[in-house]
């Protein structure tokens, strides 16, 4: 398996761009691994925005999980993506409520228990990680851990690198950023914080037809195809406060 990652660690160095799908799949064939998830969010005071998500389920086993609800799904996935070092699963298990029903769930969709989640350092205001799921028992875990976990680790950072260099395919002057209205900061702003296209209008009194038209201009001038990229993109200028 050192031959693989030695390979794995070329081919992200030398593919420009990197594809999800393709590292998933070269990861699985190399370190036996049942499922991959890669998720970049931003994590507010009272809510988490997904910015990014990549995963190695069938389209059956991902409707399942996303019917627990995000009350139950995003709180394991924001504490995994904000913790220090590693996370076992079922270290995370014991201490998250909300991570054993995800978790008893996955188990009966035949996605394996046994994994770690390796939380990746990202841009001010972003957090991210690479969770692996590995059909393994309990007690085979620390020797694959111990044999592998460094070298995932860093395949993991590298791959990580890769997608937040694919985020920016042209760089924004600070003359463009100048060139957002208070308005449109104040549409990003409530966007931010969950609201929706009919809320923000509320909010602000304006028409609906003019809150989009405000969000449109933003995603123009900030280089970015979807209002949750516009959003990071704002919180990581500093156009908008991050809360």
């Amino acid at each position: 398996m050192r031959q693989g990652y030695f390979e794995l660690f070329d081919w992200l160095e030398q593919s420009k761009p990197v594809k999800p799908e393709d590292f998933f799949e070269r990861m699985r064939a190399t370190y036996g691994i049942a499922h991959l998830l890669y998720i970049d969010i931003i994590p507010f005071s009272q809510s988490t925005l997904l910015h990014r998500l990549h995963h190695t389920l069938s389209h059956d086993q991902a409707h399942a999980l996303g019917g627990v609800g995000l009350n139950l799904l995003l709180p394991p996935l924001r504490f995994v993506a904000s913790s220090v070092r590693p996370v076992d699963h079922g270290t995370l298990r014991q201490q998250m409520p909300a991570a054993e029903a995800l978790l008893t769930r996955a188990v009966l969709l035949d996605i394996p228990a046994e994994g770690i989640s390796y939380p990746l350092l990202s841009r001010a205001s972003r957090a991210a990680a690479l969770s692996i799921c590995i059909p393994l028992a309990a007690d085979e875990m620390p020797f694959f851990l111990r044999s592998f976990g460094r070298d995932i680790q860093t395949l993991a950072s590298l791959f990580h690198a890769a997608m937040i260099d694919a985020d920016r395919p042209r760089a924004v002057s600070d003359d463009e950023l100048r060139l957002i209205t208070p308005r449109e900061r104040e549409v990003l702003r409530w966007s931010a914080a969950g609201k929706s296209y009919w809320e923000i209008a509320i909010i602000l009194g304006i028409s609906e037809r003019t809150v989009r038209f405000f969000m449109s201009n933003a995603r123009e001038k900030l280089n970015v195809v979807s209002n949750t990229q516009a959003v990071a993109e704002a919180v990581w200028r500093g156009l908008i406060p991050h809360c």
